[in-house]
């Protein structure tokens, strides 16, 4: 989607943000013996308390703020009473914010998703480089983002990260348009393609980037609660996300973390 008024760039600009911080901060929370339930609802009440609403919350009847997926869950976890986080998990977590405006009595949306994934106590090295790697892809796929390229750019650079450290990556799954509506035109594969890879990146474009690795193989399956993504050989898998906004120049990262490492290259 491409967005063009002021006041949408303002408020797409601003869930973008607060999805970073709302993202930071539960990572930062999550421990052993919370519960994932425990830590949809930081996520929500801090959402809400700045006049956003949870874009999850309700979305196709999802039932929670944020999708909590945990080791062999890729995508699509959902937070419950009973689920424990313990010593060792790979914790997947991804959010979308919402700020809303009134135009000619209509509700209109605008729409920030985001997703990270975290080492929780005493994880393993090979688990950890999955995430480290799985970060690194998403960057690879961000610094891509240039007016001009296309959607094959960014695929590629994410597949050619994958491959080299033999990870299976997800084909059913990857980002998105964004912008007024959650899920929007073009979908933006993790891996080169004849189907709709020759996309152009335009100015105002908003779209959302999420490369998933999976320490197996490439094949998933969502089990019987409907939602709930995992790997078909049960190996973990790992997931990142950003929202990016297409410019003139330099692409704008809206959902970056108040403390995330990313940096773009030198241009020296």
């Amino acid at each position: 989607m491409i967005v063009t008024k002021d006041v949408d760039f303002e408020l797409i600009r601003k869930a973008g943000k607060l999805a970073g911080h709302v993202l930071e901060t539960i990572a930062k929370k999550a421990s052993p013996g919370m519960s994932t339930w425990e830590i949809d609802a930081i996520a929500e009440k801090m959402i809400r308390e700045e006049g956003a609403v949870p874009t999850f919350k309700g979305y196709r009847n999802f039932p929670a703020t944020v999708c909590i997926s945990i080791n062999e869950e890729v995508v699509h976890g959902i937070p419950r009473k009973d689920r424990i986080v313990k010593d060792g998990d790979v914790l997947s977590l991804d959010i979308g914010v919402t700020f809303q405006r009134q135009e000619n009595g209509k509700t209109l949306d605008l729409i920030a998703d985001t997703a990270v994934t975290v080492p929780v106590g005493n994880c393993s090295s090979v688990n950890r480089k999955l995430m480290t790697d799985t970060k690194e892809a998403l960057y690879a796929g961000i610094r891509k983002c240039f007016a001009g390229n296309c959607l094959n750019d960014i695929g590629g650079a994410i597949e050619d990260l994958g491959k080299s450290e033999q990870y299976g990556i997800v084909q059913e799954y990857g980002g998105h348009g964004i912008g007024y509506v959650l899920h929007e035109e073009p979908f933006i594969f993790n891996y080169r393609t004849q189907s709709g890879g020759k996309v152009t990146l335009k100015p105002g474009m908003v779209i959302a980037i999420e490369p998933m690795f999976n320490l197996g193989g490439e094949r998933v399956r969502t089990k019987k609660d409907g939602w709930t993504v995992v790997t078909q050989d049960y190996k973990p898998s790992a997931h990142f996300e950003h929202s990016i906004l297409i410019t003139e120049g330099e692409p704008e990262i809206l959902t970056k973390r108040p403390n995330e490492d990313f940096v773009w290259p030198s241009k020296a």
